[in-house]
């Protein structure tokens, strides 16, 4: 048989989805079908992080200890924790904490991760629960069977 395939590249932050998380999609249609090409071209205004924080949290994780010491080297503007730790340990290289994401309230999420971390970069500290059911667009009732929102998001 023969197939029609297209491919498509897609971001969920411009979906309404508040995570920047693309993917590609390959869509194949078999050719006697005669179906027209899709279309997909979302471009919706992205949900930056601080829309969606649960400000003021008292639910979240406290911090590693090796984070609670790596956070006060952290600058404005950080993506992940590997600056921070090169100042605290005064080092050049950058080998360390990068799995350690920090967020802002004017940005979109990067894609979760269950290896990582993730800074609130207001209110220092780690996200809670809600967040991650937010930046993954899970209902707020959700069952996940005693197994945390952070691993399965």
């Amino acid at each position: 048989m023969e197939y029609n395939v297209q491919i498509f590249r897609i971001n969920a932050a411009t979906t309404g989805v508040p995570q920047a998380r693309e993917r590609i999609f390959f869509i194949g249609r078999k050719r006697s079908l005669e179906l027209p090409d899709l279309v997909l071209d979302f471009a919706g205004s992205p949900v930056y992080f601080g829309e969606i924080a649960d400000k003021g949290s008292t639910t979240h994780p406290p911090l590693r200890p090796s984070i609670q010491k790596r956070r006060p080297f952290v600058e404005y503007g950080d993506q992940n924790l590997k600056f921070a730790d090169a100042k605290y340990r005064k080092l050049n290289t950058y080998n360390a904490f990068f799995s350690t994401y920090i967020l802002y309230d004017n940005i979109v999420a990067p894609t979760l991760t269950s290896s990582g971390t993730t800074l609130y970069y207001n209110e220092a500290r780690n996200l809670n629960d809600t967040e991650y059911l937010r930046m993954s667009s899970f209902p707020s009732d959700f069952d996940f069977c005693g197994i945390s929102p952070r691993y399965v998001c």
